[in-house]
């Protein structure tokens, strides 16, 4: 199966960018079908081996790290300390459609590879610009991770921990990934409208904007006074939580139709007839009870084992879901038969299971799974494909501007 239908089929895209954030964003436009051109310094980007704190393999055979953040893309090596590497970009850049970069606005700006200077050189161009903080303010210029500008300073970390305890440790990429796709929708809209202007666009995505977008609802009611962190016997609404049960496995209910849903509840779920119509049965007043009902049901959930309160949840049709771990995740046959894991075949022989972007087509379906490109793999290739001849890339690679 090719990928010829792909909407993004005949897309260029210069990717000048390391780490997460903007990488997968490269690796979701890939998807869709676009050539994606990845630029590594000598030393590689720092994916390529910072996978070691999380159990991966890293070495060249096998390297799912880099592998889940770069599948589909070519790469090339340049220097682009170099007068000579940033004019190749520039020439890539006259064939392209997209820059795609998360590096910082001072080291673009000491490069000449800042939007202002690419405009007026390539002014088709949509400029892609992954940022920690934003353009403005009193942090635009500091360094940034989803640790930091996303779980910490957006306020991710503090709202999920259990009130009174510490904070849990930061799930590696998420703020990533979620900025990442934003910025991969910003792109579209831009390119479409070039569609109509002929004009190109800077399209900015920051990983704090996207934590204070997805800690919207809060934020908001925090402002009426509502405060995180809460204690999960302390929920918007008693039956809004999670429950212990009696193999020690956790289950999350979604009781958001509280009083159409209450009576059943009771009478199937519970077993406790004797609850309806009284202070608990409306959402109006279990809300003035919430810790104290909270406490009830928890002797209710701890009698029987998961499966036992997945089942007369599912008859009672009430929104439930069993507290799952990334292993757990790894077995699902949801997953699996939506393919939203992929199993990968690496060079040593070696399996490993890769996830798919979260964007599908259903008449455009993607082909085979494509892996992330080696070292400079491709330079010698594209290269070509910008009139560098045989001559003029051996002299730029003993001057060691591309490898």
């Amino acid at each position: 199966m090719s990928n010829t239908g792909l909407p993004l089929k005949g897309i260029r895209v210069i990717e000048y960018a390391n780490f997460v954030a903007a990488p997968i964003c490269g690796r979701v436009l890939a998807d869709w079908g676009a050539e994606v051109i990845k630029i590594e310094p000598s030393f590689g980007d720092s994916m390529r081996i910072v996978g070691i704190q999380w159990c991966f393999p890293a070495t060249e055979e096998e390297n799912p790290m880099f592998e889940i953040e770069n599948s589909g893309k070519k790469d090339i090596v340049i220097d682009t300390n170099t007068k000579e590497g940033v004019e190749i970009i520039y020439k890539l850049l006259e064939g392209a459609d997209v820059f795609l970069t998360n590096t910082r606005q001072k080291a673009l700006d000491k490069s000449g590879l800042n939007y202002e200077e690419v405009k007026k050189r390539a002014p088709h161009i949509i400029y892609a610009h992954l940022l920690g903080y934003g353009d403005k303010g009193p942090a635009k210029d500091n360094p940034a991770f989803d640790y930091t500008a996303y779980f910490a300073r957006g306020g991710v970390a503090a709202s999920l921990m259990e009130k009174g305890t510490s904070p849990a440790n930061p799930v590696a990429g998420l703020g990533d990934h979620y900025a990442g796709m934003s910025l991969a929708g910003g792109i579209m809209a831009a390119l479409y409208k070039r569609k109509e202007t002929g004009l190109g666009e800077r399209v900015t995505v920051s990983l704090f904007h996207t934590a204070v977008f997805g800690m919207g609802i809060m934020v908001s009611a925090a402002h009426y006074g509502y405060e995180m962190p809460i204690t999960r016997r302390q929920p918007p609404n008693p039956l809004n939580t999670t429950f212990k049960c009696a193999d020690d496995k956790w289950i999350q209910i979604a009781f958001f139709q509280y009083d159409k849903w209450f009576p059943g509840f009771c009478n199937t779920v519970i077993e406790r007839p004797d609850l309806i119509g009284g202070k608990y049965s409306t959402l109006r007043s279990a809300v003035n009870y919430v810790e104290e009902f909270v406490e009830m049901m928890e002797k209710e959930f701890i009698k029987r084992p998961i499966d036992e309160w997945c089942e007369r949840l599912q008859a009672a049709g009430i929104p439930y879901e069993k507290l799952a771990t990334p292993s757990d995740v790894l077995v699902d046959p949801q997953c699996w038969e939506n393919d939203y894991l992929i199993k990968h075949t690496y060079e040593n022989g070696h399996e490993g299971v890769i996830f798919s972007t979260p964007v599908m087509f259903t008449e455009a379906q993607k082909g085979d799974y494509r892996r992330a490109p080696k070292l400079g793999e491709h330079t010698k290739e594209v290269m070509a494909e910008i009139g560098i001849d045989e001559k003029q890339y051996d002299e730029l690679k003993e001057k060691g501007i591309i490898l």
